[in-house]
Order: structure tokens, then sequence, then C-alpha cells
């Protein structure tokens, strides 16, 4: 019955088929899919289609009802692909067993998984989704392209070669002599975008306050989604081909061009030759842990020193509150090197094989010096005696529920964060010496977050000073700034008082991050970070002592979603937030917070990259 159902599907032809149809269609294909199959993403994805579908008190293929069906559509492709991709692999691995053991040539079983999903009913649901996304993305005035940076102007001339790859498999290349322009169909959100790479193309959404599109914007680089399988394949068709690219609108035109290479040298990204950066010099202090009063430059970085001056805003005050928190200074790490001096010898040698790999040009043996550097501080390195007092109180002022050892151990693994190759090939393409980088840790209580946000008080996309940029996600923010799959709930305002909220999308992450209970996050605060001229956020990791628990968000039930006046009420504190400490800082600000009940907290403030 299931070969037979697909079969059906698949060799029907829907161009005469009216939208509402298609839809319906739809609903058939995913019940079917559920019927004896535990999928929990796509029972919370099925649920929120089936409510939009039906009567859900929204005037049908009104732009409000196509906004929500089009969050909704996102919903059913994102649990697709999880639960696919999760056959895939649960199947593709006792095949490779068996075949070894048997013997048999690896040819014959690599493509075993993604046959068996080949012939699994969801492959009905994905040929459906394909009929009926670009109707709806239409009805709701938005074009299949989702531009997260606009790129240099240059990209109208010459842009690059179209190469199909990974952007995590070119990590630490250097593509400057010959530009290209990369397709890469899945982004994890926190990888850097290599020197000569002029624009990076994906098939999955991406969020536009990322680490990646912030970094994007920062270079120069056009970064955009085109999430339409019939758009995705028509580009891919162009790979080996020198490209130029126009953005007009909402549109990102990829056509031929008739320059060459000669005609990219400022399209492409910043040369692997940049001037070596400027880093504040650390400062030696002798407390252990650091109140917000000390936060002073070459103590801690500016994650903490801007969580001081906002702890005292008044147009912070007026709109929302700051968390409590306290700090490691940078020099905390060289004191409990200093305390163990076998650890300390075992990681001179360490970061030695990552110079010696390096230098030989072997990136495998880069990969695992590196990773021998991290295990030994987050395993080897023993807490100072004298640390373990500072700890506890700090545990004390920030929730209580926290043992200094637990705290020291989520501290080691931020420390060690220095040594992830994403954070290294940064520092080398920026001229960073290893000694001249330094990490505080901030240490605060978790905020138990219904939602978080971040907000550009300029528009990112258009550099719009009168128009503030924001978006929302279901939990904790590590869903929004690591650019997790799914849209956001994304919106505009001007600053003009009273002026209204347009909502752009509707959230559609399929998962929120919670803290199980009561607990500390330790956030990485490095002197590398909000520099001239170099995007350092995201590089250094932030950890929460009790890791966070992800769980399958419901939208059918989500009031981001449904309840239209708490939306508004929401986004509207939250505009007159973004431009109360704008005005009070002088210049535009990248924002980010979370929201509890009736509070908003800021937990970060910064000058916005443009």
């Amino acid at each position: 019955m299931e070969k037979f159902y697909r079969n059906k599907i698949e060799g029907m032809d829907f161009s005469q088929w009216d939208d509402d149809s298609r839809l319906g269609q739809l609903e058939m294909s995913i019940r079917n899919v559920m019927v004896g199959q535990d999928f929990d993403r796509m029972g919370a994805a099925f649920s929120f289609f089936q409510k939009v579908n039906g009567d859900c008190g929204l005037a049908r293929w009104s732009p409000e009802w196509s906004k929500v069906m089009d969050a909704a559509l996102e919903s059913v492709s994102l649990a697709m692909e999880y639960h696919m991709d999760e056959l895939c692999r649960l199947s593709q691995h006792p095949a490779d067993v068996i075949a070894e053991q048997a013997g048999c040539e690896r040819s014959y079983i690599a493509n075993f998984g993604e046959e068996v999903v080949r012939g699994h009913s969801m492959f009905a649901v994905s040929k459906l989704l394909m009929e009926t996304r670009p109707a709806v993305r239409a009805a709701a005035g938005r074009s299949p392209w989702e531009i997260a940076a606009m790129g240099s102007p240059h990209l109208s001339s010459y842009a690059g070669k179209v190469t199909v790859t990974s952007l995590e498999d070119v990590q630490g290349g250097d593509f400057a002599a010959d530009p290209v322009v990369l397709l890469s169909a899945k982004l994890g959100g926190l990888e850097d975008i290599p020197p000569g790479v002029a624009a990076v193309l994906t098939s999955s959404p991406v969020d536009l306050l990322s680490h990646i599109a912030i970094r994007a914007r920062q270079t120069g680089v056009l970064l955009a989604a085109m999430p339409d399988p019939a758009g995705w394949e028509a580009l891919i068709a162009r790979a080996g081909e020198g490209v130029k690219i126009d953005v007009v609108g909402e549109e990102v035109v990829v056509s031929a061009s008739e320059l060459g290479v000669a005609a990219a040298a400022s399209a492409a990204g910043a040369p692997a030759s940049a001037p070596a950066l400027a880093l504040q010099p650390k400062a030696d202090v002798d407390d252990w842990v650091v109140a917000p009063e000390g936060y002073a430059a070459g103590v801690v970085g500016g994650k903490s020193s801007s969580l001081a001056r906002l702890g005292v805003s008044p147009a912070v005050a007026a709109h929302g509150s700051v968390p409590a928190s306290s700090a490691l200074p940078f020099n905390a790490f060289e004191r409990a090197l200093a305390a163990d001096a076998a650890t300390a010898a075992k990681l001179t040698a360490a970061i030695a094989a990552i110079a010696a790999a390096d230098a030989s040009g072997d990136a495998a043996a880069r990969r695992a010096a590196l990773a021998e550097t991290r295990a030994t501080i987050e395993h080897d390195l023993a807490m100072p005696a004298d640390l373990v007092a500072p700890l506890t109180a700090a545990s004390a002022a920030h929730g209580g529920a926290c043992a200094p050892e637990d705290i020291y151990r989520a501290v080691k693994r931020v420390w060690a964060s220095k040594w992830n190759e994403r954070a290294y090939l940064s520092r080398k393409a920026c001229g960073v010496e290893e000694d001249a980088l330094h990490v505080a840790t901030l240490l605060m209580e978790v905020v138990p977050a219904e939602a978080a946000f971040v907000l550009h008080t300029a528009n990112p996309l258009t550099g719009d000073a009168t128009e503030v940029f924001g978006e929302v996600c279901v939990g904790l923010g590590e869903a929004l700034v690591g650019n997790e799959p799914g849209s956001a709930l994304s919106f505009t305002a001007s600053k003009t008082p009273g002026a209204a909220v347009a909502i752009r999308s509707l959230p559609s992450k399929p998962v929120a991050h919670r803290a199980p209970y009561t607990t500390m996050i330790v956030r990485s605060d490095s002197n590398g970070e909000d520099l001239e001229g170099f995007a350092g956020a995201g590089l250094y990791d932030s950890v929460t002592v009790v890791p966070t628990e992800s769980h399958v968000v419901n939208y059918a039930d989500e009031p981001l979603v449904w309840d239209e006046a708490k939306r508004a009420a929401l986004l509207s504190r939250l505009v007159a937030l973004a431009v109360a400490v704008e005005a009070e800082t002088g210049a535009p600000q990248d924002i980010e917070g979370c929201v509890v009940g009736n509070d908003i907290y800021v937990l970060q403030s910064r000058n916005q990259v443009l």
C-alpha cells in the first residue's frame, strides 16, 4: 500500500490543479506518512499545517494567512528533512557493517541509506511541497530568495566561478586568486567565509542576525538562500560558470558575466594578507572573580563591559532589566596554568604541534593537534585551591544551584574554545598572534526564556538608519544566533513613535532550547570581538553549566503565531527598547535579550556592524 500510494503521487500531473487542491493532497500525504510511524517533529508540524489549512480564523490566501501557511510548510519541510536524514543514517550504518563482514565492494552499498529514503512514502510529501510552496510565498508577498547580506556592488560586473561544495569543507581555504560563488546546500551558521568567496548561496534558511550573516555583511560577501527546489537546481546548473550577480529588490539575479577574474579584485572577501588587528593588551589583576564595577579594559572584554554599562542604563531600566553577572578576568587562565605545571608543559607541547602541522600544510594533523589542545585544557587542568571560594560565591549570587567544580568545568570548555578550528583560522587570517588573544569568562544565571530576540537599530539589509530590524524565536537564543534550521519571527518597524510593525516572516524553527532547571551560563568574552574590520563574535564558545534541553515546538498553539495582539504589544516594546538604547549610546546597536512573561531582559548590546 505504501508503495502504491507513493507511486500514484509521483505519477500525478499537478499542473492543472488549483493551489487549494494541492494543499489538500499534501495534507492527505502527510497523514499517510503519520499512520503507524512515530515522527515527533512531523507530528508537531502536521498539527500546525492542519490548523492553518482548516478554519483558522484568517482569510484564506490573504497576506496574513499566507505568512502563517508559509511558516507551516517550512515546518513540514524541516521535519521531513530531519526524519529522513535520521532514517538514512540508521539504515546506512548496518549496511556498511554487513558489507564489510561480507567482503562486499564499498561502491555497491554506498548509497543504501539514500535508496531506503527514496522508497519511503515521505517522498510524496516532498513532491507536494515543491508544488505548493512557491504559490504560498508569492501570496505572502515574499520572493523565493531570502537575502541575509547584500554583498559588494562589484558583483554586478563579475562575482566569480560558481562552485558547488559545502562551506564547512573549505574552511581555511583561500580563493583570492580565483574568486568563487559558493553554492552550499546547508550552513551551520558559525563558519568563516574564506578569502575570495564573493557570494555564498544556500538552499536552507539563513537567520539574518546569525554570526555568519554578520560576517558576510562586514566583509562584503553576498549571503542569500534559495529554498525553492526549482530555483536551486537552476543555480546548480551554472556550476563552473563565471557569473555576475545583481540584487533587485528581493530578487538575486545570477547571470553569465562577459568579464573575468580581473574584474573581481574588489568583489571577493578580505585577502589573506589583511593587516594585523590591534588587540587590547591583558592587564593582570589579583582577583579570581570581578564584579561589574571591576569590568575594565584589559581585565575583561567588550561583552562584560557592555553588560556593566547596560546595568546602569536609564534607557534599559525604562524598558527592561539586566541580569546580574560576574567574570573571571583575562589572566585567570594563565593563573590556573601556573598552578598546574604538568598540564602547562603538556599544553605548550600541544600548541607547538599545532604550529608545526600548520607550517607543513597538513590540515588533518592541525585538526588533531587543536583537538589535543582543547582536551588538555578540558580534562587535565586542575582547579586552583584558592578559586573554590570565589566560584562558590558566584554560584550563590547567580541562583545558588551550581557546584564550583561544575562551574569550573564549564569555564575550561570556554577557555579551550580558543583553539577550535574556526577561531584559530580566523586569527591566522587576521594576523593575530596566539599569545595576544585572551578569553575572559562571564558568569550569569540562565534566564528561563520563553522567547529570545536580536534587534538591529539600523536595517542590516538596506542600511536604513530610520528602521529597526528584529528577530524573535521560542526559547533560548542559541537557536537564533546559531542559525539553526527554520525561520524566526522577523519584523521591521520605523522609529517614528506609533509606527506599525511589519511582519516579514513567522517562526518555524522546529526546536526550542530551555534550561532543565536553575543553572548558570559561562559566556566567552575575548579581546578579539567587536573590532574594526573583524566580526569576532561567535568564534568562542559559551557553555551552560547544565546542558540545555531541546523541545519540539508545536506552533499550532504558539502565541507568537496566533495571538496577534500579544505579538504586536511585544514587538512594539522591543522597538521602543531598541530606539532608546540607540539614542543613549549615540550609534546603531546590535541588541540581544530574552522575554519571560511580561519582563524583558537585555543580555548584550554592542555597536552594530553596518
